[in-house]
């Protein structure tokens, strides 16, 4: 069975689950644009034709009325009445009280005026209302009544025998001249549209029908294939993503948004890349960190066991360190996956963030200065925070940790705290080699490690930045780093001042 090479299902399965392509479902909502606007021109021009019409027609009746009627007492009321009657399209008759014809135009085919009998005259005339207002009769017509003519009886394109029926406007209303004298303006008009201009309107329709049918296969195979060939392209390319790879499609179909979709799938290209051999990298870093434990373990152990005088307190504390530390290391691990994951539960209260940051400046203090290091702490005043207590001290800890490793040879981090008004910052300084500007935005970034050499963490396990991101955007706490080469690196993080009578748990 044929495939599609969109996703690898048959393209039976896809047409049945409604997964049509572009470039089919272009096509068929095209088609029924045009089906909706052929449609619409068939029901105005053919099946409303008749009361577009009728409206039309007895606007112009009663339009001509109205001119006769406004300039009845003119002396050339009789070439008026007779351009008024050739271009409208109306017969009109003028008859004074008594039944005198006083003006008389017949413009019109089977005109019904010109075609009554003085008694059926006068009693149209008797009939129109004595108050001025208009009388409008509408009327069947048939002009053709000859009991002998049969259309079966004739061969060729020969009319039927009830061609030409159809109905006819009899407009009538009172006048008053301007000597005082009374009189009926009489006009009459065919409604019911000629069978030429029907039998014309139909002809166009279907000439109209066959060229949208035709205009639509084409443009509209074109449209859709100018919309979908960009995609497909896209779409092909897409699928390398996964590995990695991603080249940009040699086609955009000028189209905007699809430049800005291929331009976002090449940076995530980049992106998975990057991250691909960052993990690579953490990996090795990870395992590194877990060697030198276990080798320094291993080598104790077996130095005590082949050496009795080795049991010493010194050697068992090494030890003992050291599976501290490879504890340590598996624990952040499990932090880092749950904090990415999203399961470790914050617990928010107030809490004095001055004392805390000095605590853990001495405890750190403590840990370090036998190595020569020294740990600062520049804290204005006290100031009290919201936020999880135990977990912005792992973020102290974590950045002391990485200032640590990375300080210069003075071997001196400075921890400051600064009152920014409704925030307070915490910003941990070290005086090393700095991160260059390139690579200063992926600091924070899953598995990422800067160009420099893999060194051993003084505290901590390496892992920290990825961690305290994790736990700062928990808190919707904004956070950075700003580096200079040669200089030094100072990262920084700021968390909302408490409000008083806040607390509980989130």
């Amino acid at each position: 069975m044929r495939r599609t090479e969109r996703d690898g299902t048959s393209f039976r399965e896809a047409f049945r689950k409604g997964r049509m392509g572009i470039l089919g479902k272009t096509l068929i909502q095209l088609t029924m644009l045009v089906a909706f606007i052929i449609t619409l021109i068939w029901v105005c021009q053919i099946a409303l034709l008749y009361g577009f019409y009728q409206n039309f027609r007895s606007g112009q009746v009663r339009s001509a009325a109205n001119t006769i009627l406004k300039n009845i007492d003119h002396d050339d009321l009789d070439e008026l009445a007779d351009r008024i009657s050739a271009e409208n399209e109306v017969c009109m008759l003028l008859a004074d009280e008594e039944g005198k014809t006083l003006l008389s135009i017949d413009h019109v085919r089977f005109c019904l005026l010109h075609h009554m009998t003085p008694r059926e005259l006068a009693r149209q005339i008797a009939r129109t209302p004595e108050d001025g207002t208009e009388l409008v009769e509408m009327v069947s017509v048939a002009p053709f009544r000859n009991d002998r003519y049969h259309a079966e009886e004739f061969e060729g394109a020969v009319p039927e025998e009830n061609a030409g029926k159809g109905r006819s406007m009899l407009y009538s209303r009172r006048v008053t001249f301007s000597d005082g004298r009374h009189g009926t303006l009489l006009v009459n008009a065919q409604i019911t549209p000629t069978s030429t201009i029907l039998a014309m309107l139909r002809r166009q329709f279907l000439y109209i029908l066959a060229l949208a049918a035709a205009a639509t296969a084409v443009i509209g195979y074109l449209m859709a294939a100018s919309f979908s060939r960009p995609i497909i392209e896209t779409n092909r390319a897409a699928r390398e993503l996964s590995r990695g790879r991603y080249t940009r499609p040699p086609h955009s179909g000028g189209y905007r948004e699809i430049d800005e979709l291929n331009d976002t799938l090449v940076k995530a290209a980049d992106d998975l890349g990057r991250v691909e051999g960052l993990q690579r990298e953490l990996i090795a870093n990870i395992s590194h960190d877990l060697r030198t434990p276990l080798t320094m373990i291993q080598g104790y152990a077996e130095t005590m066991r082949d050496l009795p005088d080795e049991v010493n307190p010194e050697n068992m504390q090494v030890i003992i360190d050291e599976t501290n530390r490879l504890s340590s290391l598996v624990s952040e691990v499990m932090e880092f996956s749950r904090l990415r994951a999203g399961a470790v539960q914050m617990s928010f209260s107030e809490f004095d963030l001055t004392e805390k940051v000095r605590s853990i400046c001495q405890r750190v203090s403590a840990m370090t200065e036998k190595d020569g290091y020294r740990v600062a702490c520049l804290a204005e005043k006290p100031c009290r925070v919201r936020g999880d207590s135990a977990r912005i001290e792992q973020v102290v800890y974590n950045l002391l940790g990485n200032a640590l490793t990375y300080t210069g040879e003075n071997r001196q981090v400075i921890l400051k705290e600064e009152d920014r008004g409704t925030r307070v910052r915490i910003s941990i300084s070290d005086s090393g080699k700095g991160i260059d500007p390139e690579e200063l935005p992926y600091i924070w970034d899953r598995y990422y490690r800067t160009s420099e050499s893999h060194r051993r963490a003084v505290i901590g396990t390496g892992l920290g930045l990825n961690i305290c991101r994790g736990i700062l955007e928990r808190h919707g706490a904004p956070y950075g780093a700003d580096s200079a080469r040669d200089v030094g690196t100072t990262f920084w993080f700021e968390l909302e001042k408490a409000e008083e009578g806040t607390g509980g748990e989130a």
